[in-house]
């Protein structure tokens, strides 16, 4: 796979389930320095200081289930620089947010954490196009690597340390889910216009647009046959797939059918239920 900078399709907000709106919320405004862009009673749209929204969260009954369910596996939260990524490290470590790990992936640096109601989050800063790990073969080798945080560090050496929320540039880079198997999987967002851009075993997949890294990720490693989330329930509601344009909305939509990929049209938008009972919204950047 000979690899282009052209990102055709990239995802746009995620919708998530939360018993407890208030209290979510504050964790991502307090926490992650997310603006509240639009609140109603039973949700709440969060996003950057220039009011790109990211997140909206929905009210629900009920917590998280016990049982192992298809859903989020984590969403990344890209930075456009290395020391935002640096600077929300500082600000978390000093307010005494638990950390889940830090990683470096080739393609990108990566911090994780666990946020309100399970949610899995990756903080993320691509790495430059050209350092980007390409195997023999000319095929993507992203890896799973220890991060030089000291080298990420010092990118805010000398400078303010203060974190004011989430820059202009910040933007949902992937999403990864949890499936009950990868074939069928393979087939829906394939149909969507991405295409696999690694294979991990028999356990994960990446698909990306443009031959970006990935803005799909999907794995059985806690979740091999699992039902969807039920209804009412803490967990994933569902996440945007943008399209540049009407145009390529509609050609898509002809290929769902030709496909016979069943869909629900709604005003400026297709909403579709991948093959694990997850909901995709495929809309446009207009």
């Amino acid at each position: 796979m000979e690899l282009s900078q052209s990102i055709l399709l990239h995802i746009g907000k995620m919708h998530y389930n939360v018993s407890n709106l208030e209290r979510a919320s504050f964790f991502f405004e307090q926490a992650l320095g997310m603006k509240v862009i639009e609140k109603t009673p039973r949700s709440i749209t969060l996003g950057t200081v220039a009011d790109q929204a990211l997140l909206v969260l929905h009210k629900v009954n009920n917590p998280p289930p016990r049982k192992k369910t298809t859903g989020l596996y984590h969403v990344a939260i890209r930075f456009p620089q290395r020391e935002d990524l640096a600077k929300l490290i500082y600000h978390l470590v000093n307010n005494q947010v638990d950390l889940q790990g830090i990683a470096d992936h080739g393609v990108s640096e990566a911090l994780y954490l666990t946020g309100p109601e399970d949610m899995g989050i990756e903080l993320t800063c691509d790495r430059d196009y050209d350092e980007w790990p390409i195997d023999e073969e000319g095929n993507l080798d992203m890896l799973t690597e220890e991060l030089d945080v000291e080298n990420l560090m010092m990118t805010i050496a000398g400078k303010s340390k203060k974190w004011t929320g989430l820059p202009t540039g910040t933007t949902i880079g992937h999403i990864h889910l949890k499936v009950a198997e990868l074939e069928k999987t393979a087939e829906f967002y394939t149909a969507l216009g991405l295409e696999i851009t690694q294979e991990y075993g028999n356990q994960a997949l990446f698909f990306a647009s443009g031959d970006y890294h990935h803005h799909v990720g999907a794995n059985t490693w806690e979740s091999t046959g699992a039902e969807p989330l039920p209804p009412d329930t803490a967990g994933l509601n569902a996440f945007e797939i943008v399209l540049p344009d009407q145009t390529s909305l509609d050609n898509l939509k002809a290929q769902l059918k030709e496909k016979e990929i069943p869909f629900n049209e709604n005003a400026g938008s297709l909403d579709l239920v991948d093959p694990n009972g997850i909901h995709v919204q495929l809309i446009t950047e207009d």
